[in-house]
């Protein structure tokens, strides 16, 4: 009966953590609950990037009634101070308010802090219980998707995106797409597109669909009501994009293209003048851009390419989830969502793992990840 109380417990946790949702981006969605003579004293989650943590929010909530208490949380309490660090340690705040016990669901995967927040609160006799491994451990760190990957792979959470016609068009033969999916569609997207840190494209992309690739969420606000957008990254071997396109001509200072030896000087120069970031690489394979890109300050990067580019990414391995917008269309001849994976017999397909479905209007959004995200990340547990 414990160990299910744990998890219930827990899993509100979870519940509580996604209230910070696009609020505290570097930092983990972490939620508390403090609870003493099974009852729930208080609850907190972080806030805001800056803010309290949500173990700190939850012990301030409970006041004396915290001495005795339960904490549960769903990452561990850190433990260290740095000058980069807005909040002092929570494990130092669970000892002074005299909780008893703390129950942890995944320890943190950073390495300056991995561990050290149990050693803390077991050296100063508070009891420590971690989740072991199974269904609710997964669940919690994938909530955590974009921090467990920077940390534990040390390079952007990749997340590619299609939206697609019921036989896995995304434009018809003449290379027409708009519009596959419907404006509610559209705007789920943007609200996903506001979340990470860049959206990347290819050159082709860019001349076809002539985007902006900002966030557009009109009255709801959200990230462009809050000022928030995205780097627009470009790839373009040969540094060809088109200058009087909407990315150069309204985005320049919020556009990176990413090029190589084979663009010349004079064409680099045509963006740089323009105020464009200009990235000169030896190519522009997957694993080569996010390396550029993670040196840059990007931890998180949307794909919206075409075939070329979500099918470098899928050979590669190098992403972390897919969502599919299907549409209930059906194009026939047209232009197909991923080229050639050199995949001979089913059982070599690439399989999502934790796949999850969700109506949105007339399409189904379909969102999974990577075979083996989980195992990669938890490495470092």
């Amino acid at each position: 009966m414990d160990r299910d109380r744990d998890d219930l417990l827990l899993a509100r946790t979870l519940e509580l953590a996604r209230g910070g949702i696009g609020r505290v981006d570097p930092n983990p969605l972490v939620g508390a609950v403090l609870v003493k003579s099974s009852e729930v004293v208080a609850t907190g989650f972080h806030r805001q990037y800056g803010g309290l943590h949500a173990e700190a929010e939850a012990l301030y909530r409970a006041g004396p009634r915290a001495r005795g208490g339960t904490l549960y949380c769903n990452l561990e309490p850190c433990a260290f101070s740095s000058p980069q660090k807005h909040q002092p340690p929570c494990a130092e705040a669970i000892v002074a308010a005299g909780v008893k016990r703390v129950v942890i669901g995944q320890i943190d995967p950073n390495p300056k802090m991995r561990g050290a927040g149990v050693a803390y609160l077991e050296r100063a006799g508070v009891e420590v219980s971690v989740l072991p491994e199974g269904p609710l451990l997964e669940r919690i760190w994938r909530c955590n998707k974009l921090f467990n990957t920077t940390m534990a792979l040390h390079r952007p959470l990749v997340h590619l995106k299609s939206a697609i016609s019921l036989d896995g068009r995304i434009a018809a033969a003449g290379g027409d797409s708009r519009w596959i999916t419907d404006e509610r569609a559209r705007r789920h997207a943007h609200r996903v597109r506001s979340g990470f840190d860049a959206v990347l494209i290819g050159r082709g992309t860019a001349e076809t669909d002539d985007p902006l690739l900002t966030v557009r969420l009109g009255r709801s606000g959200g990230a462009a009501r809050r000022g928030r957008q995205p780097r627009a990254v470009v790839l373009d071997r040969t540094a060809r994009l088109p200058l009087d396109g909407r990315l150069v001509r309204e985005r320049a200072h919020q556009l990176m293209v990413v090029t190589t030896d084979a663009a010349s000087e004079e064409a680099r120069l045509g963006l740089s003048d323009r105020g464009v970031t200009v990235i000169t690489l030896p190519d522009t394979a997957p694993g080569t851009v996010l390396a550029a890109l993670w040196q840059v300050g990007i931890r998180s990067v949307l794909v919206e390419g075409g075939a070329t580019i979500t099918t470098a990414f899928l050979r590669s391995g190098l992403w972390d989830l897919y969502s599919f917008y299907i549409a209930p269309l059906i194009l026939g001849e047209g232009i197909s969502a991923v080229g050639d994976l050199a995949i001979a017999e089913i059982p070599g397909a690439l399989r999502l793992e934790a796949p999850q479905w969700r109506r949105i209007g007339d399409q189904q959004l379909l969102s999974g990840y990577r075979p083996g995200w989980y195992e990669d990340v938890h490495r470092t547990h």
